[in-house]
């Protein structure tokens, strides 16, 4: 998963499917983190226990701080020789790597740019000749990094970095390696040059041509204002796209395996709860999916995605991943004339076999490696769906947010049961009986 407190968020959704004529198989990807939420938990503790440490590692710490200090405010200035300073005359390679990472922000709007000391001796370093006395001049450091994009981030993303410092004759530290240890984030200035296009409401960032990311605004742009008629205008209304060229790139920028995703159009990446309302998510799509799909396709997928940025200050741990992604359906398929049986064919065939749910679909349900992936995508979508149907499409949007105001104290299905009671007057265990009547109804009619 993507490194840092930055996460690839709660759920997986069968944005569209084949079969309802949209393209190729599309699946949206939102999973929650937990092992992220540990890791960032232990990243602040071991910086807590850092800054108690002996004298020396005081000092190390605020001379490295300085190193990066120096190098963030290279980046702002995009001073190539400035940058070029903090690395020493013998890591040509690094230094080129980074007057290359500098060419690649050329167009990207940074409104600011850090590092952050979170950890000395974060990892083991690589053997080298040692220095005067003996001592290992080098440490290897866990980093917190943050940029904002102007118009976009009011507070900055974060990501973990991890380098390796190397002391100097005269004290001063600077930059020998940001590659001793793998599975620091990546960033797509990291991989090529970024193309960037700005849209009304959103900024594409891209590894395309401008065509293909003019075509992707533009999608996104249409996306915010239909996401608002339903979510309401408090959550921003901008989006960040990210469009790497390859699958591989994909797979780079959320850490993941590409192949574990070959069917998943586009991943939202962000933090949980009412935090995010800083920052705006960023949507990365998928190309070896993305481009296999059609106009309406990449409008369903699109606007699903944008559902997830809006109502991420409103998705906590315990919101179940079928109300998230099956809001996120019910809001992409919105307007696009596809009947119950075009958007759930799998759930309809399940019907016409007497195959009939006997509850709604657990959080695990939506796993990549699930049995019944669709069916559970599309279970999700026909409950948002019985919600709307019966109650309005305003007590869906108040369902959610009771979800999440509900607490998880008491685990998910009590937070679920409360909101359910407070929204639409019925339990959890009322609410599904009567999913499943509305699905068997459903199954019965024609249309």
């Amino acid at each position: 998963m993507a490194a840092g407190r930055r996460t690839v968020l709660a759920g997986g959704a069968v944005a569209l499917l084949a079969a309802g004529g949209l393209g190729g198989a599309a699946w949206h990807d939102h999973r929650r983190d937990q092992e992220e939420d540990a890791s960032a938990a232990a990243s602040g503790s071991a910086a807590s226990a850092g800054s108690s440490g002996s004298a020396a590692d005081a000092e190390a710490r605020a001379g490295i701080q300085r190193l990066l200090d120096a190098r963030a405010a290279a980046v702002l200035a995009r001073d190539q020789q400035a940058l070029a300073d903090t690395v020493p005359d013998a890591a040509q390679a690094l230094r080129d790597s980074q007057a290359a990472m500098l060419a690649n922000l050329a167009q990207v709007p940074v409104a600011s740019w850090s590092y952050t000391v979170q950890r000395l001796d974060a990892f083991p370093l690589p053997p080298v000749l040692t220095g005067v006395g003996g001592t290992d001049p080098r440490r290897a450091v866990q980093v917190e990094f943050g940029y904002r994009l102007s118009g976009f981030d009011s507070v900055p993303v974060t990501a973990t970095q991890y380098l390796t410092a190397v002391r100097q004759p005269d004290g001063g530290w600077l930059l020998s390696s940001d590659s001793d240890r793998p599975g620091g984030a990546v960033q797509l200035w990291d991989l090529g040059p970024v193309t960037v296009v700005h849209g009304r409401s959103c900024l594409v960032l891209g590894l395309r041509g401008q065509s293909t990311l003019q075509a992707v605004a533009d999608q996104a742009d249409r996306a915010v204002p239909a996401v608002s008629a339903v979510w309401g205008r408090s959550w921003g209304e901008r989006t960040v796209l990210l469009a790497p060229l390859a699958s591989d790139q994909f797979g780079r920028l959320l850490g993941v395996d590409p192949l574990a995703y070959a069917s998943i159009a586009a991943v939202t990446t962000g933090e949980l709860g009412p935090a995010e309302a800083g920052r705006t998510e960023r949507i990365t799509l998928n190309p070896q999916v993305w481009d296999t799909l059609n106009a309406l396709g990449r409008r369903v997928v699109t606007t699903h995605e944008t559902t997830h940025v809006a109502t991420r200050a409103i998705t906590e741990q315990w919101t179940p991943r079928w109300l998230s992604e099956g809001a996120a359906n019910w809001t992409g398929y919105l307007g696009t004339g596809r009947t119950p049986r075009q958007i759930a064919p799998e759930l309809f065939a399940d019907l016409a076999a007497g195959r009939v749910p006997d509850a709604l679909p657990a959080d695990a349900a939506f796993d990549g490696s699930a049995t019944g992936l669709p069916q559970a995508y599309e279970q999700a979508w026909f409950a948002c769906r019985s919600v709307v149907q019966r109650h309005g499409e305003p007590r869906l949007v108040a369902l959610y947010a009771a979800v999440a105001a509900a607490g998880g104290s008491g685990g998910q299905d009590a937070a679920v049961d409360s909101a359910l009671r407070r929204t639409i007057g019925l339990g959890l265990t009322a609410f599904t009986a009567q999913w499943r009547g509305d699905l068997l109804t459903a199954a019965r009619a024609k249309a």
